[in-house]
């Protein structure tokens, strides 16, 4: 007998609507969910990272919203411990907790393991990301294809973080990062998850992500990236060079003008859009789900259930 109890994973690009259905999937199992979102974990950073409302989040408990403040460091490691705590926690009270989110990473060290690797050495971090600012834009990422080619392949010039973290395993353990991820191959599978995809068309995709960024600015999105820098967070902060923060931040530097900034989040979700595709396509244990321009939350959720109960749990 199997004695890996069952979860649902739900994933797939932003704005293809993964967060609606998975609250009307918890509704009707009567269960929680767990977002695997590395933006929605910051406090007081809500418009820009499309997080559910507060209705939604009384009528179906999340997790992992709202954990720390802008400023905190957090890691993929403190979010697999959490994210299993509260796992196994819905496992002891009957319940099939439900995983929400389009941060790739975050999906696979959940459900494969992750290699760990030395611990943060902040003050070496910030020697490097000084080194950005003095070097200029790009710097970070030669420094790293001088020393891991591989892993400069896959990680964004922009993406500091994931471009420090390389750079900082690599000098304190002398191997590549992408070498000890190779050597680790995510082995570990601790649950026996149903993973699920939800994509649209291209057309369809990009235009609810149009769709959304008008939504954002309508919502105030300006004034809540205005509001964070007031109460002294740095847009030098990761979290406020994220999608949805950093194209306002150029806005309210008056860097460009409110238009100019639109457009710029519009096509930098679509960009980010685009690689979590690339990255979710490499997972052939995603059972995926096409959903049509006119299909809305019941028609997803309906399409999910099918899959659901094909596999059993």
């Amino acid at each position: 007998m199997n004695e890996k109890k069952p979860l649902i994973v739900l994933t797939g690009p932003t704005a293809a609507g993964k967060s609606a259905v998975a609250i009307r999937l918890a509704l009707e199992l009567g269960s929680e969910i767990i977002s695997a979102d590395s933006r929605m974990v910051y406090r007081g950073m809500d418009i820009g990272t499309a997080k559910p409302g507060p209705a939604d989040r009384a009528g179906v408990v999340h997790h992992l919203i709202d954990i720390v403040a802008p400023d905190e460091p957090f890691s993929a490691g403190r979010f697999k411990s959490l994210a299993a705590d509260a796992i196994k926690r819905m496992q002891r009270e009957g319940k099939i907790p439900i995983i929400v989110g389009g941060t790739g990473l975050y999906v696979k060290l959940l459900l494969h393991g992750l290699w760990e690797g030395p611990e943060a050495d902040w003050p070496f971090r910030e020697e490097l990301y000084e080194a950005e600012r003095r070097e200029g834009a790009g710097h970070l990422h030669q420094r790293l294809k001088e020393v891991d080619p591989d892993s400069a392949l896959t990680i964004q010039p922009q993406d500091r973080s994931k471009l420090v973290r390389a750079i900082e395993v690599y000098e304190k353990t002398g191997r590549p990062i992408s070498e000890h991820h190779r050597e680790h191959r995510f082995s570990e599978k601790p649950y026996e998850a149903i993973l699920i995809g939800l994509r649209r068309s291209r057309a369809d995709l990009y235009r609810r992500i149009e769709t959304r960024v008008d939504q954002m600015m309508a919502d105030g999105l300006v004034e809540e990236v205005r509001g964070l820098i007031e109460k002294g967070y740095s847009a030098e902060l990761p979290s406020m060079k994220g999608l949805g923060y950093r194209q306002i931040v150029g806005y309210i530097k008056g860097e460009y003008d409110r238009h100019e900034a639109v457009d710029r989040l519009k096509r930098d979700t679509k960009r980010y859009a685009k690689r979590q595709f690339t990255w979710f396509n490499r997972d052939p244990s995603i059972r995926w789900i096409d959903l049509s321009e006119t299909d809305g939350v019941e028609e997803a959720y309906t399409k999910v259930e099918t899959v659901i109960h094909a596999n059993s749990v």
